[in-house]
């Protein structure tokens, strides 16, 4: 018997159109303490552990210019220099032995101390963890050996070029003397004492400055809040005077900085101005970050690296800050072709902004942010955290909930103005590190260039 074929054959089964997501994440419980403490929960008795999280509104950004980072050693302090109870020896051996863990992180405008404990060791873990916030000893000898330590960081601070790279771009963009701009110095560190970490510790850690999340295994909100309390409800309160962080404007016309370091690659990365907080321009911003340089399917990827094999890895995104954020663009290349990847990178930033994104292209953007943003919250305890980071930065009221519709709003007209606002390479700023011997073209074709020593 013949069976005739027929183009019928090679089409694909009728699918029915996928829903759009729809995220709807939990609350969670607010709640404020006598002394100003803000504390959010959600139960999670999926496994028998409790996630705390401080938040504490002090940053490097707060830094006074002559003593920059000593707002993140006073953070490494807090557990590593003991407490009124505890030595730094004890934290560790008790730590290790309850199978939990307290670690402390700075940013720009925030501390953060977290802590994970079994349930059915909250009790003493908590204890630990509430001294170190608030009773830190800030131990001489740790001092001396955390002093030590963080030189010998600073000393070898050039070692990774793509760091170095970032942290110089940032000192270029924002300017050396911005608190944005700083970065640590020997000297600095070399001068901080034990009374510097106490008096940062007493105008910045007070309960009305903190605001402190908590996921897991407890029984009720009730319970919790008793613990809590137990702890943190004799903290006194007070009045906290932060340094402001100075308005800030990006400097007019293309700049081109230069850190000329024998290594095998250059790289490169192009910082152009982004956006405070509470932005409409964040989500079309967001969705151009991810057009060009976002994924494996971005313009960027697609034309520098797979079409012409110039670069392993190659991004963009957008970096925001209370006074004033940044875009950036990055590149890891060959030296001897550098300026072909510079070249197309530019022009890439500069087609965004002079032609429309095609239909399909902005749907592949927006589902590329849309459709894994439910995994950015994996557990309740990161969903609690947001929360508790949407009130210390004062997002917009719903922020969490209605991100994934903002993003879904944008159209090709929003993305077209947000490019020519944002992405205008006539006025951006290039930092490039490498070897200026196996450059093919001088970068002074890319406009005037300040080439820097490296320190």
């Amino acid at each position: 018997m013949l069976i005739s074929a027929t183009t019928a054959w090679a089409l694909p089964p009728g699918m029915p159109p996928n829903p759009d997501l729809e995220f709807k994440p939990p609350q969670g419980d607010r709640f404020t303490l006598e002394n100003g403490l803000v504390v959010y929960l959600m139960k999670d008795n999926t496994l028998p552990v409790v996630h705390i999280s401080a938040l504490v509104g002090v940053g490097s950004a707060h830094d006074q210019a002559e003593k920059a980072g000593l707002g993140e050693f006073t953070s490494n302090m807090l557990r590593d220099g003991g407490t009124r109870s505890y030595s730094a020896e004890e934290i560790d051996k008790q730590l290790e032995y309850l199978g939990a863990s307290i670690d402390s992180s700075v940013f720009s405008e925030e501390t953060r101390l977290e802590m994970t404990s079994l349930k059915k060791d909250l009790a003493k873990v908590l204890d630990i963890y509430a001294e170190i916030l608030r009773e830190p000893a800030f131990d001489e000898e740790k001092l001396k050996l955390n002093k030590d330590e963080e030189l010998e960081m600073l000393r070898r601070r050039n070692d990774k070029p793509s760091d170095e790279l970032f942290r110089e771009a940032k000192r270029m963009f924002y300017g050396k003397d911005h608190p944005y701009g700083r970065r640590k110095e020997a000297a600095a560190i070399s001068s901080f004492s034990r009374a510097d970490l106490q008096a940062l510790h007493a105008a910045y850690y007070k309960p009305n400055n903190v605001i402190i999340s908590v996921s897991g295994d407890f029984a009720s909100n009730e319970e919790m809040l008793k613990g809590l309390k137990g702890k943190f409800a004799s903290w006194e309160k007070g009045g906290v005077t932060k340094p402001e962080i100075p308005a800030f404007e990006p400097a007019r016309g293309r700049q081109v900085y230069f850190i000329d370091k024998d290594i095998s690659q250059a790289f490169i990365v192009i910082f152009q101005k982004g956006l405070g907080y509470n932005s409409p321009e964040e989500y079309p911003l967001t969705v151009l970050a991810e057009i060009l340089g976002g994924g494996m399917q971005s313009r960027l990827m697609t034309e520098v690296r797979s079409k012409k094999g110039l670069a392993y890895t190659v991004q963009s995104s957008s970096v925001r800050r209370s006074r004033h954020g940044f875009t950036y663009t990055y590149c890891g290349t060959k030296p001897e072709t550098y300026s072909q990847a510079l070249s197309e990178i530019l022009r890439q930033l500069d087609r965004v902004g002079s032609e429309p994104v095609a239909p399909d292209e902005l749907k592949r953007g927006k589902d590329a942010i849309i459709n894994p943003f439910v995994f950015k919250f994996p557990t309740p305890f990161k969903l609690i955290s947001e929360r508790a980071t949407e009130e210390f930065y004062r997002l917009e009221n719903g922020y969490l909930n209605n991100y994934v519709s903002k993003i879904r709003q944008v159209s090709q007209q929003d993305l077209l103005e947000t490019a020519k606002k944002f992405y205008d390479t006539s006025n951006a700023l290039i930092f490039v590190v490498g070897n200026a011997k196996k450059f093919d073209k001088p970068l002074s074709e890319f406009g005037p260039v300040t080439e820097l020593k490296e320190d």
